[in-house]
């Protein structure tokens, strides 16, 4: 095929020109736009083939980003990663396109057979059967070097200046489309990330106003006093979840909501590692944090099948006052985890709080200071002083003094400062009417109204104040009941003298001396030292004996004189024979050298038997 004349009207390459930029500017898909050029420089200037190749990222070798008349396989097979190398080894893997690339200068072929320096092409021209091409560069003034235009001739030929100059012209557009493409996509990209930013700055923007409308009810809710019950019922309301304040010791201050309320971990949650862990950040930070616990209460429950509680999961915020952990908010079961601005909002809320708790703390130091005063006068020697008086102001913290109440006696070894015993105390008890608590002598004094179940409570209360205060050893003696105003100093020193006596032996324990009948006026009275000796020498010889022959004898004189000195009835308590009764306690006569028919043993031998019970020694 001969050399084709100029373009036969400048109208044919002005459409040309036209379309392609009209194709640019419709934002077209570049492989589409530069496919268009390749039409264009066959229809044009008259070649059978055209491509348009790009070079990739790294600039190691072209691929064909558009054509026009090529097959499938031969781009396939010019875009293959080792084919057109931009820098190759030597001659043998060199193409006129790589030279035309690295040179910046328009390359032509005009037999291929003949280019012996380009070794690429007797592997390639075969494949597509053209023998002579023409390479271009693409110039763009801000990127440089893109690519190149390569157009095929399949015969053999000379390539005249006007057609090297009209295939530079239509290398010019191709490198415009891709600096227009390159544009275009940055634009976009700008776009898209101004985009973006606008919509993080508008959800941002949301965020705060939801922030801020929380913050101005809060501060509504503060004004309105609605107190701690009103703040948690708002929280949780705002969260949709369950919120509890509790105190220090566990106790529920305020919860919400009033149905379908979730409570937080129990104590037997506490205990486990996560949730204790999770505690005792509280200590060292301030700030919301999550408690990851499972509901079934089953260790590793998640890995044999069974559900896992915490769908929604639980969190809690340190209430802090005077830099002290006050309290807790527990937040269970929410809509969804809280966002930060969320835990900040859960955060505002433990301040107020914090407020609330320091306000209940003010009145329980005030309840504390009255129980304290009020207990002085109550146990005052000789009786109170205004016996109305002192009515009044127990009733005015939920007492009737003319109705039982049960003295009890706590003792702390070693004496010392107990600041918030009294508040320790009233959350173990866990009763809707609290004991009156305070100090007396060396001494705390618990008044409780009487009734079912008061030994679990007092046990509960030791249990809580051996737990709050791991360093000292607590014993609580159980008094008589106090039926009148009259009888709580004498119950008081019941109780105190039981404390004492069982402070010289082995102190700690829960002691009850509320039937002793006589032998509670020798408790009132009686030195302790005194008592403990008095025992141990009339009951001495009858342990010796149980511990060296393993016997009976002590079992059954407590078994005899509870059944009021009945052989037959003591026989039948420990399932024996009389005789076996009868023979016990002549072995008691003898080793005492007593008379168990006379009174006054048998008291003294009741009284014997209650020390030991109190001082809990083994061999008296």
């Amino acid at each position: 095929m001969g050399s084709p004349e100029a373009p036969s009207t400048l109208r044919s390459w002005m459409s040309a020109v036209g379309e392609i930029a009209r194709a640019v500017n419709a934002a077209e898909p570049l492989d589409g736009v530069l496919a268009r050029v390749a039409e264009q420089a066959c229809a044009l200037i008259g070649f059978e083939y055209c491509a348009v190749m790009l070079a990739e990222p790294g600039e190691e070798h072209l691929r064909v980003a558009g054509s026009w008349g090529l097959s499938r396989d031969y781009v396939a097979l010019v875009s293959d990663t080792g084919s057109l190398l931009i820098h190759p080894a030597g001659p043998n893997l060199d193409s006129p396109a790589a030279e035309a690339y690295r040179a910046g200068r328009t390359v032509a072929v005009s037999d291929v057979g003949n280019a012996v320096r380009y070794g690429r092409l007797r592997h390639l021209a075969p494949k597509q059967g053209y023998r002579a091409l023409i390479a271009a560069p693409l110039h763009a003034p801000a990127a440089g070097t893109l690519g190149v235009v390569v157009a095929y001739s399949v015969a053999a030929r000379e390539f005249g200046a006007p057609e090297v100059e009209l295939v530079e012209l239509l290398a010019d557009q191709a490198a415009l489309a891709c600096e227009a493409a390159r544009l275009r996509n940055d634009q976009q990209n700008v776009i898209t990330e101004l985009s973006r930013t606008n919509a993080e700055l508008q959800r941002s923007r949301a965020v705060t106003d939801w922030a801020e409308r929380q913050h101005r009810a809060l501060m509504r809710l503060v004004l309105d006093e609605v107190g701690l019950a009103g703040l948690v019922a708002a929280l949780a309301d705002t969260l949709g979840a369950s919120v509890t304040v509790e105190d220090r010791h566990s106790r529920v201050l305020a919860r919400a909501p009033a149905t379908g309320y979730r409570a937080p971990p129990d104590e037997a949650a506490r205990r486990r590692r996560p949730v204790r862990a999770a505690l005792d950040t509280l200590a060292r930070h301030n700030e919301v944090v999550e408690v990851r616990f499972d509901r079934s209460g089953r260790p590793g429950a998640s890995a044999v099948g069974h559900p896992v509680g915490r769908a929604h999961g639980v969190w809690v915020a340190p209430v802090v006052v005077g830099g002290e952990l006050a309290a807790r908010l527990w937040v269970t079961n929410p809509r969804a985890a809280p966002a930060p601005v969320e835990r900040r909002v859960i955060e505002r809320f433990a301040l107020v709080v914090a407020l609330e708790v320091l306000k209940h703390q003010h009145l329980v130091d005030v309840e504390e200071r009255l129980s304290g005063d009020l207990i002085g006068d109550l146990l005052h020697p000789g009786g109170p002083q205004h016996p109305q008086g002192v009515l009044d102001r127990a009733a005015a913290l939920g007492h009737d003094l003319d109705r039982p109440h049960v003295v009890a006696v706590l003792a702390l070894d070693p004496p010392g400062p107990t600041p918030r015993l009294a508040e320790v105390v009233r959350a173990a008890a866990r009763q809707a009417t609290p004991p009156l608590v305070g100090p007396h002598e060396d001494v705390h004094v618990l008044l409780f109204p009487d009734g079912p179940g008061l030994d679990d409570v007092l046990r509960g209360v030791l249990a809580q104040v051996e737990l709050a205060l791991p360093e000292r050893t607590a014993t609580i003696a159980i008094g008589p009941v106090a039926d009148g105003l009259a009888d709580h100093g004498s119950a008081y020193r019941v109780a105190r003298g039981a404390v004492r006596l069982r402070r010289t032996a082995r102190p700690g324990g829960l002691v009850d001396v509320r039937d002793l009948g006589l032998a509670a006026f020798l408790l009132e009275e009686g030195a302790p030292d005194t008592l403990r000796r008095f025992a141990r020498n009339l009951l001495r010889p009858v342990v010796a004996h149980d511990g060296q022959r393993g016997g009976d004898l002590l079992p059954t004189l407590r078994a005899w004189l509870a059944a009021g000195c009945s052989t037959s009835a003591t026989a039948r308590a420990l399932v024996v024979h009389p005789n076996t009764v009868g023979y016990r306690i002549a072995s008691i006569e003898k080793l005492t050298g007593r008379s168990l028919r006379r009174s006054d043993t048998r008291l003294d031998l009741q009284l014997a038997l209650t020390v030991r019970d109190i001082v809990q020694v083994e061999a008296p």
